[in-house]
């Protein structure tokens, strides 16, 4: 494990990254004339909470339910949401919505945390005039589907659960099941669905850098003892649908709730919009809505039986994540992406200015260029590129060529022209008379580059 110093820098600097290419909070119009908006301010703790009260139009002495709505991954804004809030609100439900807290981040924030702030979001509507104070619940999608029913299993004055796209298993679990799903998807080969997509998963993870891998979503889930709907999207590919829809039921049932109804929407993707021919619709998948909206109306009468659909089929199995060996240690990869590019940049760099290499053959000086340039290129290349794989959750790559997605298949071509200039340079090198310790040092780079090359798939035929 890394000393708890170079892991704080980790950290910040990993949810710097995670930030700079997460997606923007999505903005849209407000509510329509039928429904009222309220921005409201809460608390949880120290923490200050903004949001907005979508409710139906006043009546007369009626109260309606209450739902807190929890967002999922991503610093996302309350009106990352409202287009389900306000189909919920017309429906007669008084719905909120809220910003993320303040520092959020995908790589440090706790679950804990923002269960205690839906928490306070439902002290909130429990106190509203149009709200009727024993009807409030929670809604979470995606990283909500962790938080919503943690938030139960804390606090009876959470009254029922809806859950939508939510994953049974812990976060590190889901995330690597996500990406090997989603470049499988994209046609990249099963070889290189581990270097490209769990390798450095599987590093942060080690590091600490990993969201909140000690939350255990099925210790939470036989905790509550609510009514609890969840809908699971046929077509997910960011959590695992049949294996989270049979250990939310075996979860439940050993909890002893039996006021569960789990439903799988057809035609659905992660974001509960209608799929086709593998490309996300505009709008959501037929029943979602309708499902939620009936359910929620349904609790007036009485919690519901116990009842599930079949799970839908899953084609990748998850697999539990294998702690990485001595060579997959996050801190000796974080030196050889710091030493590899310096060897090559201080190569090319020094050769501004004069040294014994000038007195090699013009072949020499040559090959030595092509090995630095390209071994500078390919390090610092890949390493965004598998950056920006963690951070998207591979949902980019949406295509491949031979098996591998484009762009690494031009990393795979210059890892090999950088092992085949530094062969031949090696080869060429006895006799020539010239380099000295500089040269030196760029072949010892280029030695080390092979094995990392070939653990990262860039060998990978």
């Amino acid at each position: 494990m890394l000393p708890e110093c170079k892991r704080g820098r980790l950290r910040r600097w990993f949810a710097a990254v995670i930030l700079a290419l997460s997606p923007l909070s999505i903005t849209t119009p407000a509510a329509a004339d039928d429904l009222v908006d309220t921005d409201v301010t809460f608390k949880n703790g120290p923490v200050t909470l903004q949001g907005t009260v979508i409710a139906p139009a006043p009546a007369a002495g009626r109260r309606w339910p209450g739902l807190v709505l929890i967002a999922g991954a991503g610093a996302r804004g309350r009106d990352s949401y409202r287009v389900e809030a306000e189909a919920f609100a017309r429906a007669g439900t008084v719905v909120l919505i809220y910003d993320k807290r303040a520092q959020y981040s995908r790589a440090t924030s706790s679950y804990s945390d923002l269960a205690d702030d839906a928490v306070a979001g439902v002290r909130l509507l429990r106190a509203r005039p149009d709200v009727r104070p024993s009807s409030v619940g929670v809604w979470g999608h995606s990283e909500g589907g962790w938080v919503a029913p943690l938030a139960a299993s804390r606090s009876a004055a959470v009254d029922f659960v809806v859950v939508a796209g939510a994953s049974a298993l812990p976060a590190d679990r889901t995330q690597l099941w996500s990406n090997r799903t989603y470049l499988a998807h994209a046609g990249v080969k099963p070889a290189l669905q581990a270097p490209i997509g769990v390798n450095l998963s599987r590093m942060l993870v080690d590091a600490g850098l990993f969201g909140d891998v000690g939350n255990a979503p099925l210790a939470a889930l036989e905790k509550v003892p609510q009514p609890l709907l969840a809908v699971f999207a046929e077509h997910d590919r960011s959590t695992p649908p049949g294996e989270s829809m049979r250990l939310f039921r075996q979860a439940l049932a050993r909890g002893g709730n039996s006021h569960y109804t789990l439903r799988v929407v057809r035609g659905a993707d992660h974001t509960m919009r209608s799929r086709t021919s593998g490309r996300a619709g505009g709008g959501f998948a037929p029943g979602y809505l309708e499902t939620i909206t009936r359910w929620v109306a349904g609790l007036s009468e009485g919690a519901p039986a116990a009842v599930s659909d079949p799970p839908p089929a899953q084609t990748l199995a998850s697999e539990p994540v294998r702690p990485p060996a001595w060579y997959e240690k996050p801190g000796l990869h974080l030196a050889l992406i710091t030493v590899l590019p310096a060897v090559f940049a201080g190569f090319l760099v020094s050769g501004l200015f004069p040294n014994r290499l000038r007195r090699a053959p013009a072949r020499i000086r040559r090959l030595a260029a092509l090995t630095a340039l390209g071994g500078l290129v390919t390090v610092l290349a890949t390493t965004a590129y598998l950056f920006w794989i963690v951070a998207t959750g591979a949902t980019g790559v949406d295509g491949s060529v031979l098996g591998r997605p484009p762009l690494w298949l031009l990393l795979q071509a210059l890892a090999v022209g950088v092992i085949v200039s530094g062969v031949a340079l090696a080869v060429r090198l006895p006799g020539s008379g010239g380099g000295g310790a500089r040269l030196a040092l760029l072949m010892a780079g280029g030695v080390v580059f092979v094995p990392w090359s070939a653990y990262w798939g860039l060998l990978t035929v």
